[in-house]
C-alpha cells in the first residue's frame, strides 16, 4: 500500500519525521565525539548521555496524561520549539560541563514530543493497517540516518565539528511550523472513525502487557544505551576514522540498515505472528552487538553493523504494532508513554555505565554486555498473548 493510503496526517506526520531525523543524525555520530573534544572522559561522557535520557524517561508519562486532557497538538508544538535551541547552544560551549543545561533542554523537548507522534499514527490507523502505518512512518524518521550521518562527516572535517549543530539548529526550526499544520487527533472524527468498526481485540489484561513491555524495554534500552555512546569514540580510536568515515558508518550500518527492513518487516507483522519475529530478532541480532567490537578491518565493521541494525530493526513494526493490539484505543498515549520511559529508564543505565564499564574493565567489555542485555530482551516476550489473527486483520 502507498503512503498517501495512509491519510493527510500520516503523509504529514512523516514529513515531520524525516526532518527530524535528518537534522538529529547530522550530529549523532559526532556528538560523542564533540563531548569528548570539550574535555569528557569516557565515564562523563556516560552520564551527559544518561542526564539527557533520564529527563525525556521522567516527561514520557505525564506527557500523555496531559496531551489526553488537552490534546496531542498542543504539547506536540511545545516540544518541538523546544527542541529547536539546543543545537546552537551546543555550540557556545567551552567544556563538557557547560552542555548539561542543554541537554537537560533536550531532554526535556524528546520527553514531550516523542509519545505523542507515535500516538497520532495509532489515532489514525485501524487493527488491519496500524503495522504498516507505524512501518512507513519508521522509514520516514530512518531517511535522516541514511544520508545525514554522512554530511554531517563530511561538514565536520571540512569546516569544522560545529557546523553539524548550526544545520541541525535549522533543520530544527523547519520541523516547527509543520507542527502547527498537524490537526488535533485525540477525540477527534478521525479518532473515532478509525476504531468503532473494528472490535477490540482479546487482550491480556493492561497490567500484565505493561509489565513483560516495561521488562523488553527496561533490558533492551541497557544494552542500546551500552553501545551508543561509546561507539563513535571505538571506532575513531581502534580503527582513526576520519569523521566523514564516521558518519558513512552509520549512514550505511545504522540507517540505510534500518530503512530496508521497515516496510518488510510492516508486512511480516500483518501476515505473521508477531510475537514470533520479537523472539526471533531479539535473539538473531544479540551476538552482533559483540562481534562488532572484534571486527578486524574497516570492512568487517561495516558489515556487522549493517548485519546487527537489519535484524534488531526487522522487529520494530511487529513490536509498536503488537503493543497498540494488546491495548484499547483510550490506553494507546499512556501505553506509548509507559514504553518511551521504560526504554528511556533502561537507556539511563545503560549510558551511565557504559563509559564505567570501558574506563574499568576495558573497550571491548561494554559491547560483550550490550549482547547479552539484546539476548535476554527475548525472555520477556515469550511470555506475551497475541490476539487472534482475526483481530489483527
Amino acid at each position: 500500500m502507498r503512503l498517501m493510503a495512509y491519510g493527510r496526517n500520516i503523509l504529514l506526520l512523516s514529513v515531520i519525521f524525516a526532518l527530524s531525523s535528518l537534522a538529529t543524525n547530522l550530529i549523532l555520530p559526532l556528538w560523542p565525539i564533540y563531548i569528548s573534544l570539550l574535555g569528557a572522559s569516557m565515564t562523563e561522557l556516560g552520564y551527559v548521555f544518561s542526564i539527557s535520557y533520564a529527563i525525556a524517561a521522567v516527561l514520557q508519562i505525564p506527557s500523555g496524561m496531559i496531551s489526553d486532557k488537552y490534546g496531542r497538538k498542543r504539547l506536540h508544538v511545545i516540544g518541538t520549539l523546544v527542541g529547536v535551541f539546543p543545537p546552537l547552544l551546543y555550540t557556545f560551549a567551552k567544556s563538557w560541563s557547560d552542555l548539561i543545561p542543554w541537554v537537560i533542554l533536550a531532554g526535556i523537548s524528546m520527553g514531550l514530543y516523542a509519545p505523542i507522534r507515535w500516538s497520532i499514527v495509532a489515532d489514525d490507523s485501524t487493527v488491519q493497517t496500524r503495522a504498516m502505518a507505524y512501518g512507513w512512518t519508521n522509514v520516514a524518521w530512518l531517511l535522516g540516518p541514511t544520508v545525514a550521518p554522512l554530511l554531517g562527516g563530511v561538514m565536520a572535517d571540512v569546516y569544522g565539528i560545529q557546523t553539524p549543530f548550526l544545520w541541525c539548529f535549522a533543520l530544527t526550526g523547519l520541523t516547527f511550523p509543520l507542527t502547527l499544520l498537524l490537526p488535533e487527533t485525540r477525540g477527534k472524527s478521525s479518532f473515532n472513525l478509525a476504531h468503532t468498526t473494528v472490535d477490540e481485540p482479546n487482550s491480556p489484561t493492561l497490567l500484565s502487557v505493561i509489565l513483560i513491555f516495561t521488562l523488553i524495554n527496561v533490558i533492551q534500552g541497557i544494552g542500546i544505551g551500552i553501545f551508543s555512546p561509546i561507539t563513535p569514540n571505538f571506532v575513531q580510536k581502534r580503527f582513526s576514522l576520519d569523521l566523514t568515515l564516521v558518519g558513512l558508518l552509520y549512514a550505511v550500518g545504522f540507517g540505510l540498515a534500518s530503512v530496508v527492513v521497515q516496510v518488510p518487516g510492516g508486512r511480516w507483522a500483518g501476515r505473521y505472528s508477531r510475537k514470533k519475529i520479537l523472539i526471533t530478532t531479539f535473539a538473531l541480532s544479540a551476538p552482533f552487538f559483540s562481534v562488532f567490537a572484534l571486527s578486524q578491518n574497516i570492512i568487517e565493521l561495516f558489515v556487522f553493523m549493517f548485519l546487527l541494525n537489519v535484524i534488531f530493526n526487522f522487529s520494530w513494526p511487529a513490536f509498536q504494532g503488537l503493543l497498540m493490539d494488546l491495548a484499547t484505543p483510550a490506553s494507546w498515549v499512556l501505553m506509548n508513554g509507559i514504553s518511551a520511559t521504560t526504554f528511556w529508564a533502561g537507556m539511563t543505565m545503560g549510558s551511565a555505565v557504559s563509559g564505567i564499564l570501558w574506563d574499568t574493565l576495558g573497550m571491548f567489555i561494554p559491547y560483550h554486555v550490550s549482547a547479552l542485555t539484546i539476548f535476554l530482551s527475548a525472555v520477556p516476550a515469550l511470555f506475551l498473548k497475541e490476539p487472534s489473527r482475526s483481530m489483527q486483520g
